[in-house]
């Protein structure tokens, strides 16, 4: 006799189709609404799911809106613009609006122009906070992002109350400073957050595609007052002071492009040393403008001092001129792969851009001696390479500008101007500063002469021809 086969418990089929109190009871469900037969003799709760919506994905929803406007798949369509309902939408009182501002500066304007997304970006860490404390510091923020913002939205009255608010907080700043830098040239009252506000307002100039020289001017006073800064030991090594000489440095690199075309704001050769050398051992980080780069922008910053054209004492600017070449060359960078929280795309990105500033610094510095310029085409040509390795949409982007100005005005093959042009059309449609326009412009009236078969314009005299002076960053 076999052994009794244990007693099991037959429970029904769930209900698929039934409610939730006899598909938990695992009871067989009639399905009669709005009480079935079980709740009803059983005195049960009868409960039943709220119906679903089915929504079709992105990619297919996107597809079928493009073949219902354009009656064709095959019809090109441009890509959709990235929503911004959230940032559109504008409060209707100023305390809310700031608020707004404010977010969107920490959310989506600080994130548009850094090449990394940094642990310890200054934008953030530094100059929100002091914000809280300088009605200075948040009229700049709240001056940036509205200006950025109206450039994003759609909605022309929106944009416009957007510029005007703009306007309105960049007058305040003005006042701020006033009010705090002494006409003597003394120190100023709150140097850090003067010297913020002033950095700011150099980004919004290059926003607005601003070609006045204002902003040498602008920078000449943050110079000095940094020099102050530097007099006294125990602020040197701050992380403030360190923070806001990398911010300076970074545009610096710019005015010293600038500085031969702007006379009236050219800098004195005479200046006390701002390098931003680490020492030994200092562990690598990544600037949020300039990536890996501070040093060599560093070395940018100084070429402006080179000159051949007549100098008092010949020797002194060849010398001068070797010393800045060799350590140009011999710039070592940290590596960036490894680095918590750098994706390896992004530190691969860092690293092209290194070389591509690498190779448009001895652009710059070759265009100073009639004996190097024989250099600047290959130089120009690896440039546009690195360039090229750099996708479109990189955040690493947003420092391109310096790089592809010098590289694209030395280029004479149709094929390469051809790419850095549609490269910089992609740029401005991406981050919208009208500062890439200028360049836009500018390379223009180079290259025209010279795919018409003519002598190439120099970027220089096009630039002392217009009256223009604009930052590249």
């Amino acid at each position: 006799m076999g052994e009794p086969r244990p007693r099991q418990r037959r429970f029904a089929p769930r209900s698929r189709q039934g409610c939730l109190t006899c598909r938990a009871r695992r009871k067989r469900c009639d399905g009669q609404r709005p009480e079935c037969q079980n709740c009803t003799r059983l005195n049960l709760s009868c409960e039943w799911q709220a119906p679903r919506r089915v929504i079709a994905d992105a990619e297919s929803s996107a597809r079928e809106a493009r073949e219902d406007s354009s009656g064709s798949a095959d019809t090109a369509v441009a890509p959709l613009r990235p929503s911004l309902d959230t940032w559109d939408c504008l409060p209707g009182d100023e305390v809310s609006e700031r608020k707004h501002l404010l977010r969107y500066y920490v959310e989506a304007f600080v994130p548009s122009v850094s090449v990394a997304n940094t642990p310890s970006s200054f934008y953030t860490h530094l100059y929100i906070p002091w914000a809280f404390e300088s009605e200075g510091m948040l009229n700049a923020i709240i001056a940036l992002s509205s200006a950025q913002l109206a450039r994003r939205t759609p909605a022309l009255e929106r944009a416009q109350h957007l510029r005007s608010v703009s306007a309105k907080h960049q007058r305040r700043c003005h006042a701020f400073l006033a009010e705090r830098v002494p006409h003597n040239g003394g120190p100023p009252k709150d140097a850090y957050q003067v010297i913020a506000v002033i950095l700011l307002l150099v980004g919004l100039e290059a926003l607005n595609g601003e070609k006045s020289t204002r902003w040498l001017s602008q920078m000449k006073c943050v110079r000095g007052i940094l020099n102050m800064l530097s007099t006294e030991p125990a602020l040197i090594d701050s992380m403030e002071v360190d923070s806001l000489r990398r911010h300076f440095t970074y545009h610096n690199a710019s005015a010293s492009l600038m500085a031969r075309v702007s006379k009236k704001d050219a800098q004195s050769a005479i200046e006390t040393d701002l390098s931003l050398v680490r020492p030994p051992g200092a562990p690598l980080t990544v600037d949020p403008l300039m990536g890996i780069n501070y040093q060599i922008c560093d070395l940018i910053s100084q070429i402006q001092y080179v000159s051949f054209a007549n100098p008092a004492f010949p020797q002194i600017a060849e010398a001068a001129f070797n010393t800045i070449e060799r350590e140009i060359q011999q710039w070592a960078y940290g590596n960036p792969m490894g680095l918590p929280g750098l994706d390896i795309p992004i530190a691969m990105d860092l690293i092209a851009l290194a070389e591509s500033y690498r190779l448009a610094a001895l652009i710059q510095l070759y265009r100073t001696s009639q004996t190097h310029r024989a250099l600047i085409p290959a130089c120009a040509s690896r440039t546009m390479e690195f360039i090229s390795r750099i996708p479109p949409g990189s955040p690493a982007e947003s420092s391109m500008l310096y790089p592809i100005f010098l590289a694209g005005a030395e280029l004479s093959n149709a094929a390469e101007i051809s790419t850095c042009f549609k490269r910089l059309e992609e740029i401005q449609a991406r981050n919208r500063y009208e500062n890439t326009n200028n360049v836009q412009k500018v390379l223009e009236e180079v290259w025209r002469p010279a795919l018409n078969g003519e002598e190439k314009k120099d970027w220089e005299e096009v630039l002392k021809e217009w009256d223009w002076s604009f930052t590249l960053g």
